[in-house]
């Protein structure tokens, strides 16, 4: 029975049952498979506790808010002056934790806090905009930025991934039903009904 529930997506489907909603030319929204996530945080005027996890997670940790830094096997997006959310694709994050671990640092698997979302189409950040306080304008949110912010009065992490306009919204599994049905009435009128 414990595998059974272990199975299962935030949305309540089984894990090879992701939920997919939309039109990819107006706008998509995708449940992506879960991923594994870490928190890091450590002082980043610690330049051998910052080297070690640079080097450990193949990647420069962004030291500017708002920004996010990606390699091949993972991204870092940026949640305060010490900490960063990691979410790793391949990397077994147990392996992952003990490497970055040390007095320096304190890394956290997190990975079954959050649900992951994909909104993705020409009317994205149209979408986004009639929850989300912050300014989504090409010339001020790009490609590799983030933000935590309020979506629909609920707390998420937000980043661009592209210029299609591609965001992935990290949502507390807890939340991420309301938030789901949220987005869905919210493309609407963009989903030629």
């Amino acid at each position: 029975m414990a595998d059974a529930l272990l199975a299962r997506t935030a949305l309540g489907g089984g894990v090879a049952e992701l939920r997919s909603y939309g039109d990819p030319a107006l706008v998509a929204l995708s449940e992506l498979p879960a991923a594994s996530m870490l928190d890091l945080r450590l002082d980043p005027a610690d330049t051998a506790a910052l080297g070690a996890a640079e080097r450990t997670l193949a990647l420069k940790l962004p030291q500017t808010p708002g920004k996010s830094a990606a390699s091949a096997d993972c991204v870092a997006l940026w949640l305060g002056p010490d900490q960063w959310l990691i979410t790793v694709s391949s990397t077994d994050p147990a392996s992952l934790l003990q490497a970055l671990g040390g007095a320096a640092t304190s890394a956290v698997d997190v990975s079954d806090l959050r649900a992951v979302f994909e909104l993705a189409g020409p009317h994205a950040a149209d979408v986004l905009r009639k929850g989300c306080a912050i300014d989504l304008h090409p010339r001020v949110f790009v490609a590799g930025d983030c933000a935590v912010t309020s979506l629909a009065r609920v707390r998420v992490a937000l980043r661009q991934t592209d210029d299609r306009p591609a965001y992935r919204i990290f949502v507390e599994r807890s939340y991420a039903p309301y938030l789901w049905d949220w987005l869905i009435d919210a493309m609407f009128e963009y989903s030629g009904g």
